[in-house]
């Protein structure tokens, strides 16, 4: 069992703030510990067994890893879940609207565009940490005029978001980078699973995870409870 990995983990998940994504990382570390201690000893035993054909040995210790599909299940749909809260509490952040009736903000945002027209998304990236409001809204009233990809919309976004909200940015990234923590924990757990059932891919996983486990509404019920709850 790699202990300094999950002493690492643990470390980095004491210092996360956001209690929900807080609790899914220890959650995960611990799902993780247990399946390379637990599982991982009984799955030996199977496989070490002079009883069964190489075939039953995969089946033996299919059905043993079988019995935390629900577990792993958990936690993957948790870390998505997470993932998509953050994005959602992101996209719902409350911008500074435009007056459409307001006949001299629409020409001074033309003139924007005319400044701006031509620049590659790098080049508009480079220059939106030195922008006003005016230019931000600008690229988020109509990126499609300027030629901004969704990258440098997100870009933007976040700066207006910083103007607009002092702060808020550096909370937003934070538990953006967490939940990106997460979910790569989350990854390495379910490749451990894998590797003990020796399933190929991630595909043969998520097939053997929702066999195991038909209906998941009740799982879905319990990952809302736990990020509500937290």
């Amino acid at each position: 069992m790699n202990r300094p990995y999950y002493h690492h983990m643990e470390q980095i998940a004491a210092a996360i703030s956001n209690a929900a994504i807080r609790n899914a990382l220890v959650s995960t570390i611990e799902l993780h510990r247990t399946l390379e201690d637990v599982t991982k000893t009984s799955v030996s035993a199977v496989r070490e067994s002079a009883d069964l054909s190489p075939a039953g040995k995969t089946k033996k210790a299919r059905e043993v890893i079988g019995s935390r599909a629900w577990e792993v299940i958990e936690a993957k749909m948790l870390a998505r879940r997470l993932a998509e809260r953050i994005e959602e509490k992101r996209a719902a952040v409350q911008l500074p609207a435009i007056d459409k009736t307001d006949a001299a903000g629409a020409i001074l945002r033309n003139r924007v565009r005319d400044q701006l027209a031509g620049k590659t998304p790098q080049e508009l990236r480079a220059l939106i940490p030195t922008m006003s409001p005016l230019f931000l809204q600008t690229i988020l009233e109509a990126p499609e005029l300027i030629g901004a990809d969704a990258q440098t919309v997100d870009v933007a976004r976040t700066q207006a978001i910083e103007l607009a909200h002092p702060g808020m940015t550096a909370k937003l990234e934070a538990d953006r980078d967490a939940v990106n923590l997460l979910a790569n924990a989350t990854a390495a757990m379910a490749n451990t699973y894998g590797e003990l059932g020796e399933l190929p891919n991630k595909t043969a996983l998520e097939l053997f995870l929702n066999e195991r486990v038909v209906d998941q509404r009740h799982i879905a019920a319990e990952v809302e409870r736990l990020i509500t709850e937290a």
